[in-house]
């Protein structure tokens, strides 16, 4: 069994198990029955005095409670045994590469934002106990490139943070080294993800197009400003500009007129759909401008407000289902 994490290696593979688990698979094959007998359960005890010095061995008893009956008896009986076994206890090969600069992967996230860098410091830390670890974080100009111990968990992670937040996504293995024992080839995942530069609730232009942006995900799905039409399209990078957003004030709310940021005229906006939904006169609203046009669009306290209220509905919905899945 492994000193630093859970692990413990069953037959030749390290495994995620608990001693409660790893123990029947380890000693229950190695029991003998009358050949009449049928077994029903077998349950083993974790013994007490278990040591994850690393280097020891130890010779240790486990009670193993053995539940079953004979052909010709059908009652059913029950009988504990001692059975004796010996463990030893060293480093998995995940714990023995962490504190060095081994890494299977580089996670590049380009165009990061706060929240995508909370959610790999998460990710990291629920990883952490199956051996996962950063071997170190380079920053760049946009982003970050994120070496990290394990091929498969750059995989998933690129996977999951483009299903949240889109862009482009490119995963490619490289070829490192050879181990000659296993007579095989190494290879290292370099995995890309350049996240949009816009994101909802933002105004773009693009192909000519005003768009509100409703979501970002694998694709990006919009409302042209001007039609009113709802798309979808896949990002692309270079391929839309990003308005600015800025703070005015309202000065007529029938017809709707606020007072343009760099003019300072009074003008109507090109679009007043995604106001906030109700104006006031001198009431501060954030706009979305360019040369031609100007939008109102939600104020981005309103905007934060709203998504909280959205966690708070997703968060009470999960407890509902975890409730009926798991009465009282």
């Amino acid at each position: 069994m492994c000193a630093s994490c859970p692990r413990v290696k069953v037959h030749s593979d390290w495994k995620d198990y608990d001693l409660e688990d790893a123990l029947p698979r380890i000693l229950g094959p190695c029991l003998q029955f009358a050949s009449d007998a049928i077994i029903d359960c077998v349950d083993f005890d974790v013994p007490e005095g278990i040591l994850r010095n690393p280097g020891i061995t130890r010779k240790i008893e486990t009670l193993a409670v053995v539940t079953g009956h004979h052909e010709d008896a059908r009652a059913d009986y029950e009988e504990e045994y001692d059975v004796p076994f010996e463990y030893q206890v060293t480093l998995c090969p995940l714990c023995k590469k962490r504190g060095t600069a081994y890494y299977e992967g580089i996670l590049q996230v380009r165009n990061i934002v706060p929240a995508v860098r909370k959610e790999i410091r998460e990710y990291l830390a629920a990883h952490r106990a199956k051996g996962l670890r950063l071997a170190k974080e380079v920053p760049v100009s946009t982003g970050s490139d994120y070496y990290l111990s394990d091929q498969r968990s750059v995989h998933h992670l690129a996977k999951h943070l483009h299903a949240h937040y889109g862009g482009e996504l490119k995963i490619a293995a490289q070829h490192f080294s050879h181990d000659a024992s296993a007579g095989k080839n190494l290879y290292r995942v370099n995995a890309y993800l350049e996240i949009p530069e816009y994101t909802k609730g933002d105004v773009i232009f693009r192909d000519d197009k005003y768009y509100f942006i409703l979501g970002v995900s694998t694709a990006v799905k919009a409302e042209n400003l001007i039609t009113g039409e709802q798309e979808s399209f896949p990002y692309r990078k270079n391929d839309a500009v990003r308005l600015p957003v800025k703070t005015t004030r309202v000065v007529s709310t029938d017809p709707v007129e606020v007072l343009h940021p760099a003019t300072y005229q009074a003008v109507m906006p090109t679009s007043s759909k995604y106001a906030p939904a109700e104006l006031d006169i001198d009431q501060e609203v954030s706009v979305a401008l360019d040369t031609n046009h100007l939008f109102l669009i939600p104020n981005t306290e309103e905007r934060a407000e709203t998504k909280r209220k959205k966690q708070r509905h997703s968060q009470k919905r999960k407890r509902k289902d975890d409730d009926l899945v798991n009465p009282d």
